[in-house]
């Protein structure tokens, strides 16, 4: 089978790209392509010595650092990627992968992690964020929003398969495009965890820092508090997250998995706000032992057991989360129940459902 699997930007190392490596994994053979690729934050990374064919969009000058502002232009160089000569195209779409064009002879499956978020659910949060909700810069930003959703849903027709990695992503797919979905969640490294007898007095979260993912609000929660809490990752954020924080919050920039690994078996629970297609860092939290504490919408709500291995708040704001922090100390959670439920987004798991499924559609 001649495989080519179509990534969208390929300038980070997170939870899409972990799942990448996994399925090269099952499937070396693959050629991959991306709109653009950096190889500097793969280093040390199973994609470190990976190639990728990329868009004209890899030749403007120190696109790696303003990417996310290019996004109009994103779906026209989608569809300039030639993949012809292919059996079988797998897209791994948040935003345009899956419009690639392919040919009637082949077959392309997307794996959806959510359609283009900032076009649809959320749009006003988008604007908001990026601060493009004032009157004449909005309306144009709407306007270019509204274009990207007809190009979205007209695209989405163009694969013969869709998976979801969740069962939310299977919700948005069905109302964004119209179409039915199956899920395969991503895989979880659960057996790199092995949680301590007795956990620390701190609070963890683990996560880019872009606008979306509501650290600041998280910051302004633990600023409340008082309590502890450790923050890794890096991203455009960190130069406003170190203004707003307090003494008793360290934000440590990007670390290594080991170092990742250690402060998941040890945290006393780990905290998290934004609206995630499924959410690979709660779901590891949850492989430590660690409660997870987070807001209710999204992958969280079928990750987290409420009340059992975490707590699920309602609002998405500091308020809401300094309530459950604060209710989450008289509670004991179980974190043995926390391991267990995570084994149900194993690799292992992963590895026999997801070629199963390529051949079954690909005849196989």
């Amino acid at each position: 089978m001649q495989l080519a699997i179509v990534n969208e930007w390929m300038n980070v190392y997170g939870g899409a790209e972990r799942k990448l490596a996994e399925i090269l994994d099952l499937y070396p053979q693959a050629h991959l392509y991306a709109l653009i690729h950096n190889r500097q934050p793969f280093i040390g990374t199973p994609l470190e010595q990976q190639n990728f064919g990329t868009s004209f969009m890899q030749k403007i000058p120190r696109v790696e650092q303003f990417y996310r502002g290019l996004l109009p232009l994103m779906p026209f160089a989608i569809e300039c990627m030639d993949v012809r000569g292919y059996d079988v195209v797998l897209s791994i779409s948040h935003a345009v992968a899956h419009g690639v064009k392919t040919t009637k002879d082949q077959i392309h499956i997307s794996y959806v992690c959510s359609p283009m978020r900032y076009a649809w659910h959320q749009q006003d949060a988008y604007l908001r964020l990026h601060r493009l909700d004032r009157p004449i810069i909005g309306n144009i930003a709407r306007l270019i929003l509204g274009l990207l959703r007809r190009w979205d849903k007209g695209s989405a027709s163009r694969a013969n398969h869709l998976l979801a990695n969740s069962d939310w992503t299977a919700q948005r797919i069905k109302q964004a495009w119209g179409r039915d979905s199956r899920v395969i969640y991503p895989p979880v490294d659960v057996k790199r965890f092995d949680p301590a007898p007795q956990r620390d007095d701190f609070y963890l979260y683990v996560s880019r820092l872009v606008p979306y993912k509501m650290t600041a609000e998280i910051i302004s929660a633990f600023n409340q508090l008082e309590f502890p809490l450790v923050v890794v990752g890096d991203g455009p954020e960190m130069p406003r997250l170190q203004r707003l924080a307090k003494d008793n919050i360290k934000l440590m920039g990007h670390q290594p998995d080991s170092v990742v690994t250690d402060l998941m078996n040890r945290a006393r629970a780990f905290v998290y706000m934004a609206v995630e297609d499924f959410g690979i860092a709660m779901a590891e939290a949850q492989a430590a032992g660690c409660p997870v504490i987070a807001y209710e919408m999204g992958g969280a709500a079928e990750i987290v057991r409420d009340g059992e291995t975490g707590m699920l708040f309602q609002e998405q704001i500091a308020r809401s989360l300094v309530e459950a922090v604060l209710q989450s100390k008289n509670r004991k959670f179980n974190s043995k129940a926390a391991q267990e439920n995570a084994a149900r987004f194993s690799s292992e798991r992963f590895r026999n459902e997801f070629p199963a499924y390529m051949d079954r559609v690909t005849n196989r």
